[in-house]
């Protein structure tokens, strides 16, 4: 969760520096309000990809010793109970105090949403109202308030007839574009983000935004000088609504007057919403990364758990076996310096004797699993298998071990077969990590495409 919201963080400030270096002064508001939008949720979005593509930057073995040991762990899920029972034994309470802040603010962030949509709610109930085209009409009494939330309008009774024209118009831009919709997506954000400064920041850029949209209109229907003399004469109040759109922000009104009076932006200042193209490229470069370094941490992982247990007294979960100082420790063959070989691939060169050992294996175990299949099974669909095993440091196959994902019924008799398989490999030339024969875990997934080889 902390990496996943540090890395939000990150995403959504690179965007917003795009937008307040390139795109902030140009007059495409429309255009400004999506980027706004898109750019925030795709910031959500991109740390929780996966691509496959940027893993063949990574090495396949590396690969399938992640990827086999988390679908492999489905298999046999209650060896691991025991250790399971024993663990929450020995520790002691622990209490995630990160977990608890995180729970508070979204909590008194909940509260305080709740508590401005039963304020709005009052409001809806408690005034007159009457209706206009699509819009409803709400009076509010004794007050200058001015705002609307979605197709509502709401106007103070104190307002001059001039003035509620002037607003009216000003407040349907808001209405039918829907501008409510965006500022309550940022409050349902600001509630399970509260502690990210960058909710806020985007919230309060794209109510802007809509405040030029709706002057961008409203100066049509009326001469500029005139609509300026509005909003300088105005003093309006303000409902604690921050969802909802209002006709007057002091703080904005300068900014507001300075956009009126700008030149249109020229076409060709569209371009710079391309600069986004190459920026979520590197971001995507950037969790294609993250994911190979956490694959890489998985094996180091596997590594250290490997030796603990080569010095340890604790009787693994997997496999109960009387542990020795002498016993060989287990090294996944992606890290392994010398891997185990395949008889007949030590005479090839070194360069290339991980890649016939590995497509020695694959060759034999898709020979051994369709000769081990029954015709029915055969000729069904393709059928993708997932199998690790050991290559002991005797050379020999032990502990093999198959998943047949979405196979249904025929899931055992896939699995049956494939272990046989493997079992079935000849005897192996040792591995060795560090001048020692070791143990080697390989992880081979297989498919097999209806009865093809």
């Amino acid at each position: 969760m902390l990496q996943y919201s540090i890395q939000v963080i990150v995403f959504q400030l690179l965007f917003w520096l795009v937008y307040e270096v390139s795109l902030k002064r140009t007059t495409f508001f429309t255009y400004n309000r999506w980027y706004l939008l898109l750019s925030f949720s795709l910031a959500l979005i991109l740390p929780l990809l996966k691509f496959n593509l940027f893993y063949d930057w990574i090495s396949p073995e590396r690969l399938s010793v992640f990827k086999a040991q988390q679908i492999l762990e489905l298999t046999a899920p209650e060896t691991k109970i025991e250790a399971s029972r024993n663990s929450i034994i020995s520790k002691p309470a622990f209490i995630n105090w990160w977990m608890i802040t995180y729970a508070t603010g979204v909590g008194i962030s909940a509260i305080l949403l709740s508590l401005k949509l039963f304020k709005l709610k009052s409001l809806f109930t408690k005034n007159l109202k009457s209706t206009e085209e699509q819009f409803r009409i709400i009076q509010l009494p004794q007050t200058k308030t001015a705002f609307t939330f979605f197709k509502t309008i709401f106007l103070g009774n104190e307002l001059s007839a001039s003035e509620r024209d002037q607003i009216l118009v000003h407040e349907k831009v808001h209405a039918k574009q829907l501008h409510s919709l965006d500022l309550l997506f940022f409050e349902v954000f600001k509630i399970i983000f509260w502690f990210n400064p960058l909710v806020y920041v985007y919230q309060s850029k794209i109510a802007m935004i809509h405040e030029y949209l709706a002057d961008n209109e409203s100066v049509k229907k009326t001469s500029k000088s005139n609509y300026f003399q509005h909003l300088l004469n105005a003093n309006f109040g303000s409902e604690d609504l921050i969802f909802s759109s209002h006709f007057l922000n002091n703080s904005s009104l300068k900014k507001r007057i300075k956009m009126i009076q700008k030149k249109q932006s020229r076409s060709l200042a569209k371009l710079q919403y391309l600069i986004a193209i190459p920026l979520t490229f590197a971001m995507l470069v950037f969790v294609a990364n993250v994911s190979a370094n956490t694959i890489q941490n998985k094996v180091s992982e596997a590594i250290s758990t490997s030796k603990a247990n080569k010095n340890s007294t604790v009787v693994p979960t997997e496999r109960i076996t009387e542990n020795s100082e002498n016993l060989p420790i287990d090294i996944p063959f992606a890290v392994v310096d010398q891997i185990p070989l395949f008889k007949g691939c030590e005479d090839v060169a070194e360069a290339d004797q991980k890649k016939c050992t590995v497509q020695k294996i694959s060759d034999f175990v898709d020979d051994k699993i369709n000769k081990n299949l029954s015709e029915e099974l055969k000729n069904k669909e393709m059928q993708r298998i997932v199998v690790q095993f050991k290559i002991s440091a005797s050379g020999n196959v032990e502990a093999a071990r198959a998943r047949a994902i979405n196979a249904g019924n025929d899931r055992e008799a896939l699995e049956m077969a494939t272990v046989k398989a493997v079992e079935a490999l000849p005897q192996f030339i040792p591995g060795e990590h560090k001048s020692e024969k070791v143990n080697v875990i390989y992880s081979l997934p297989i498919i097999l495409n209806g009865g093809a080889k």
